[in-house]
């Protein structure tokens, strides 16, 4: 017997997927068969007679009405490789048991979930709904007392434009370690190459060398870069930084400009200096010396390097740096004639630092304020 197919089965057919073919039974059958099937079982024709007409079983012709829908075509079941071992309700479980306990090892959250599934197939059940393990980030600690500065430093400075940012001097000390790239460096390789030495990025089993540098640059201008032998910074070495750095940018801030299209400081009045609340900052003596000089400080709120331009100065300095040591095949050393190569080479890495990269960062400012605002005072991607 041979039913005319309806218009919803024809438009499918002629889209020019009749090469689809079920699985379903014994038996393969193409779309335009399961498509004559479904259309004689809803004119009333009984299973039996439309095995008869389409030469299968008649357990064929019943996976097909149990399988797929006669409006639309698609299937109600997907059958394809092996049978999800997690229901909809585990899942929402699953996913529920990890947020309690976001802290913990995927193979403890497994367990805890009570589920009789393994720690792979709850990580794929998890990165469905985007919860995936991620390292944490590193972030300084931030109190209710500095959020709520932070929030007010935010507010204070949000309507600054970057014009009102080009007055600011920043500056930060860093920690610099000889012959260690912080940057991960990806590479193209083929397989089985991962040993191959091109390929590799060397480590050095040798002491730690370490080399405390201090910095400052405002728009359009990279300051002195002041470099220190191993040890901490206190109150008289940091007059001398300030001394050796500091004072001799102000100079050059304050002196007449020879391009009239240049960014310089007018006076001391239009100057503001900023640095952080390290417990060597604030002692009466360094206060004093600023003060004797004329150069405001801008009131820092705590615990705020991500709202500190010159922190995003330092990964491209270090990266520079490492890169030079690396191209000299350099070995991290201890005396002083391998320091005062790693100085030499750190003064060049800095004055690579392009004036384009400075500005950026000093025009980033405005939308600092508003992720700081946005977050409430609390931490921002920075």
């Amino acid at each position: 017997m041979v039913c005319a197919l309806t218009n919803t089965f024809l438009a499918f057919v002629n889209t020019g997927m009749a090469n689809h073919a079920s699985h379903i039974g014994y038996k393969q059958l193409r779309d335009v068969q399961i498509a004559k099937c479904l259309t004689l079982h809803r004119e009333g024709e009984t299973q039996e007679t439309i095995a008869k007409e389409l030469g299968c079983n008649q357990s064929t012709v019943c996976r097909i009405l149990s399988t797929y829908d006669y409006e639309t075509f698609t299937g109600r079941v997907n059958q394809h490789g092996r049978p999800r071992k997690t229901s909809e309700a585990d899942d929402r479980h699953l996913a529920v048991i990890a947020k309690r306990n976001y802290d913990r090892p995927l193979a403890d959250i497994t367990n805890l979930s009570t589920l009789s599934i393994s720690v792979t197939t709850a990580t794929r059940r998890l990165k469905e709904v985007d919860l995936v393990s991620r390292y944490k980030r590193k972030k300084p600690f931030i109190s209710k007392a500095h959020k709520e500065a932070r929030l007010e430093w935010a507010r204070t400075y949000q309507n600054w434009t970057p014009e009102d940012w080009s007055k600011v001097i920043f500056s930060d000390e860093c920690l610099i370690r000889v012959g260690v790239d912080t940057r991960r460096q990806r590479v193209i390789r083929p397989p089985g190459a991962a040993l191959d030495e091109r390929y590799l990025q060397p480590t050095f089993k040798s002491g730690r060398v370490t080399i405390m540098i201090w910095g400052c640059f405002c728009y359009g201008h990279l300051g002195p870069l002041v470099t220190l032998e191993q040890g901490g910074i206190d109150a008289d070495k940091y007059e001398e930084i300030l001394n050796d750095g500091l004072f001799s940018l102000v100079d050059d801030l304050l002196a007449l400009p020879d391009d009239p299209n240049m960014i310089r400081v007018a006076n001391e009045d239009t100057l503001l200096f900023m640095h952080d609340n390290a417990p060597c900052h604030k002692t009466e003596s360094v206060k004093r010396l600023l003060t004797d000089n004329h150069i405001p400080v801008m009131k820092w709120p705590p615990q705020s390097p991500d709202l500190n331009p010159i922190e995003n100065l330092w990964p491209e300095l270090k990266h520079n740096f490492y890169l030079m040591f690396r191209a000299l095949k350099l070995h991290p050393q201890r005396s002083q004639d391998a320091v005062a190569k790693y100085m030499e080479l750190l003064q060049e890495a800095w004055q690579e630092i392009g004036m384009d990269f400075i500005s950026t960062l000093v025009k980033s400012m405005p939308q600092r304020c508003k992720d700081v605002i946005a977050a409430k005072g609390g931490h921002t991607k920075r």
